[in-house]
C-alpha cells in the first residue's frame, strides 16, 4: 500500500502515515521496512526533480519515532520544524533551478492576475524566490505533521478511540517555545529579504497550537461542529486576520491556560 501510494501523484502523503502507522505500533524496525518500499518510488519523483514525496515520507518517519519515544507533541512539533529548516536547505541546494522556474511562473501568473502587483514583484525577485522557499518550508512541515496526525488517528480509531482528539484538544507549548518563535519572527520580519522566507515555517507550530485551542475550547463547551467549520471558513477568507488571531492566542495560552479557564458545558 505504502509503495502504490507512493507512485500516484499528490498520494504520497498517504504512503508517509501508512509508514508512521507501523512505525506506532509496531516500532522502527517494522516501520523502517515499509519505510524501504515507500522510498523507492519517492526516489523516482526525485529524480524528476520533485523531493517533496521523498522530503515528507522520510520525515514523517522521523517524527514517528521521535512521537513514540517521546510521546509528546511538542517535541514531535520541534522535530517536525528542525527537519523542515534542513529539508529547505537541502532542497535549495539541490533543486535551485527548479525553484528559480517556479518563481518565474509566479511573476508570470501574478501578472496576468494583476498588473500592478506582477510589476511592482518582477522588480523584486529574490524577494519572491525567498517567499517561494518560504512557502515550500512551511508546507513540508505541515505536509509532514498531517501524515503523523493521520496515522495516530488510524491508531487511535483501531485501538484507542478518541486518544488522538484528547492529544490535540490538551496541545499547548512551552512559553519558551512559543516566545522564541515570536522573538524569531520578529527578526526575521524586520530584516532583509533573505530571512523572510522563515516567517511561514516559523509561525506554523503557533498556529497548529491556535487550531488546537479553538478545537479544545469548543469541544469543552459542547459548542457542536458548526463553530469549527465557521473557523476554518474564515481561516480561507480572512486569511492573515485570523491567522494572526490565532498564533496571539496561542501565545497567550502558553502562559495563562486558557482551557483551564473555561467553564465546561453544564
Amino acid at each position: 500500500m505504502a509503495a502504490v501510494a507512493a507512485l500516484l501523484p499528490l498520494l504520497f502523503w498517504l504512503s508517509a502515515a501508512a509508514v508512521c502507522l507501523v512505525t506506532l505500533r509496531k516500532g522502527v524496525a517494522k516501520g523502517g521496512i515499509i519505510l524501504l518500499g515507500a522510498l523507492a518510488p519517492a526516489i523516482m519523483w526525485s529524480r524528476q526533480g520533485d523531493l517533496t514525496p521523498i522530503i515528507v515520507i522520510l520525515g514523517s518517519f522521523i517524527l514517528a519515532i521521535v512521537l513514540r519515544s517521546s510521546v509528546s507533541w511538542q517535541r514531535t512539533i520541534q522535530a517536525s520544524l528542525l527537519l523542515a529548516v534542513i529539508a529547505g536547505l537541502v532542497q535549495q541546494q539541490l533543486n535551485g533551478d527548479v525553484l528559480e522556474q517556479v518563481v518565474i511562473a509566479a511573476q508570470k501568473m501574478m501578472l496576468q492576475a494583476s498588473p500592478e502587483i506582477g510589476a511592482s514583484l518582477s522588480g523584486d525577485s529574490q524577494w519572491l524566490l525567498q517567499a517561494t522557499l518560504g512557502a515550500f518550508d512551511a508546507l513540508h512541515f505541515a505536509m509532514m505533521l498531517s501524515s503523523l496526525f493521520l496515522a495516530r488517528w488510524w491508531q487511535s480509531k483501531l485501538y484507542n478511540p478518541g486518544g488522538l482528539q484528547q492529544e490535540f484538544h490538551q496541545l499547548r507549548l512551552s512559553p519558551l517555545f512559543a516566545l522564541s518563535l515570536l522573538v524569531i519572527t520578529v527578526i526575521a520580519s524586520s530584516g532583509d529579504g533573505e530571512y523572510i522566507r522563515w516567517v511561514p515555517l516559523l509561525v506554523s507550530p503557533l498556529i497548529l497550537a491556535g487550531l488546537a485551542l479553538a478545537h479544545g475550547s469548543v469541544a469543552k463547551r459542547s459548542l457542536g461542529r458548526s463553530w469549527i467549520i465557521a473557523l476554518y471558513i474564515a481561516v480561507i477568507l480572512l486569511q492573515s486576520y485570523v491567522i494572526t488571531m490565532l498564533v496571539i492566542l496561542a501565545a497567550i495560552d502558553t502562559l495563562v491556560d486558557i482551557r483551564n479557564k473555561i467553564p465546561a458545558s453544564q
